[in-house]
């Protein structure tokens, strides 16, 4: 080779080389600049499988509606948004809220309520809820609603408490909660009043739990109305002395026909008469419910010198059924149950009428002894019995709940730790029967992980040179090559 063609080949390749390192660089500038510019605009793209980070179009349909109307929601958090942003376990929840922050419908404070008083009196003035840090309240007029931030994940453990998925569930119930805000619907718990109940004032601190819940409590004197009101989340009977009416029956069983739901509290009753009419309604649901009144033999079973109030239960329901979550969050938390002065019941099936299962039981030790009713030869009840139980006929569609007691719930009892078990339960069935807030069927979002499985320690091997070493001995040639041609 000549020299000339020698320097010509050098010149070339010098060239090729300047333009190499040239493109690399210019490349290296441009994604430079990209990346700023995205970071200025704040954009980010959702590649998630199941688009975990971004807003379904449920929720976007919703707040372009609300933005064309110009209506407002205020959405106060109570935390702030760098703490959540630099807290990888609430990533889907950070995200969320900035989708929601992008519509002009929704303006989103974020404060600590630790430090901020102002903002705490300004949306809690009333004292009505009781909040802590990551909750929600949301104000649209003169509405406003509660959301607890403990609500936005569902977390599943295993036998020793490790989480083992974890599920955020928070888009439909904002979503939900800020359509209850901005169309002025609050759905209402009405106690059933006229047949010796107890006072609603004498349930105030529940009532206060039903507030905190984004329900109204009121009553209701069936006696003076045509029907059941159209705003009922469902009707709550608690600690009756006498038995309901035809007539009233006949207007609840026209409300749960129609997809209605009731609670049923029956505290044991001495009067030697039948609730003939709540027993017809309660065999609509598959249930029976017995004259007597719950006592422990084992004094391990029971709160010292009260053999009434005795330690229960409760029962794990099938993972597929819609009530389980009812009982598996406090049987997971090593919670027990007590009781207060219970009576029990049976239940049954009728060829797949009910959807049904106990919810509490008592011990094998407890012991029914006949208490009221009108039998002439009543017997004595030994083993576990049912104390409280959830059935859904599956004809209406409608939902009832039977506890044993009311007392649990009045004044008296209510803050005792020895009932807070039955009051959470009697609280979450409230909220199974009737969401308060409405549901907008956006489903759940659970975090994927794309996985390799690695069987044999060969395979793993293999993998690990197929992946790593082949790939360095390409390049080393590719550079000793590179290396020659640049020599030549």
């Amino acid at each position: 080779m000549s020299q000339k063609e020698h320097r010509f080949r050098n010149w070339k390749n010098t060239k090729f080389s300047s333009v190499a390192w040239i493109m690399a660089i210019l490349v290296l500038v441009i994604a430079v600049v990209i990346n700023m510019i995205i970071a200025r605009l704040d954009f980010s793209w959702d590649i998630s499988p199941n688009k975990q980070y971004s807003l379904s179009s449920t929720t976007e349909s919703y707040l372009d509606e609300l933005d064309q109307k110009g209506v407002t929601v205020d959405f106060y958090l109570l935390a702030k948004m760098d703490d959540l942003e630099k807290d990888t376990k609430s990533l889907s929840l950070y995200r969320a809220l900035l989708a929601y922050n992008a519509h002009d419908c929704i303006n989103l404070i974020s404060f600590d309520p630790n430090k901020d008083d102002a903002t705490m009196e300004k949306i809690n003035s009333d004292n009505a809820y009781t909040l802590s840090t990551g909750d929600m309240v949301f104000v649209c007029g003169d509405n406003k609603k509660r959301l607890p931030g403990s609500s936005m994940y569902r977390t599943t453990t295993d036998s020793d408490g490790n989480v083992t998925d974890e599920s955020f569930e928070g888009e439909n119930l904002i979503t939900g909660t800020i359509k209850g805000v901005a169309e002025g619907y609050t759905p209402t718990v009405y106690f059933l009043t006229g047949h010796g109940e107890k006072n609603l004032d004498q349930y105030s601190t529940f009532t206060t739990n039903l507030i905190n819940y984004n329900y109204e409590a009121k009553t209701l004197n069936l006696s003076e109305l045509d029907a059941v009101p159209d705003d009922t989340a469902l009707v709550l009977v608690a600690g009756p002395t006498a038995d309901i009416t035809d007539s009233e029956r006949a207007k609840l069983e026209t409300y749960l026909e129609n997809g209605g739901n009731i609670t049923l509290m029956m505290s044991p009753n001495e009067g030697k008469f039948a609730y003939t009419n709540l027993e017809e309604i309660m065999d609509n649901y598959g249930f029976t419910m017995d004259y007597d009144r719950v006592y422990e033999t084992n004094s391990d079973y029971h709160i010292s010198g009260d053999d009434k109030t005795i330690q229960c239960q409760l029962n794990e329901l099938d993972d597929n059924s819609d009530a389980a979550d009812l009982t598996s969050s406090l049987i997971n938390q090593g919670l027990i149950p007590f009781m207060t002065e219970s009576r029990s019941f049976t239940y049954y099936d009728n060829a797949g009428a009910y959807t049904i299962a106990p919810l509490i039981t008592s011990y094998d030790s407890a012991v029914g002894e006949p208490y009221g009713g009108v039998s002439d030869d009543p017997s004595e009840k030994t083993g576990a019995m049912t104390l409280a139980a959830h059935s859904t006929n599956n004809s209406w569609n409608s939902k009832m709940v039977v506890f044993g007691s009311a007392d649990f719930i009045d004044d008296e009892h209510v803050t005792s730790e020895t009932v807070i078990i039955p009051v959470y339960l009697l609280l979450s069935t409230i909220s199974w029967m009737y969401d308060s807030d409405l549901d907008m069927q956006i489903p759940t979002k659970t975090a994927t992980t794309d996985y390799i499985s690695l069987q044999t320690e060969s395979f793993a091997r293999s993998l690990i040179v197929v992946l790593t070493i082949i790939p360095v001995i390409i390049m080393v040639v590719g550079i000793v090559i590179w290396i020659k041609r640049r020599n030549s």
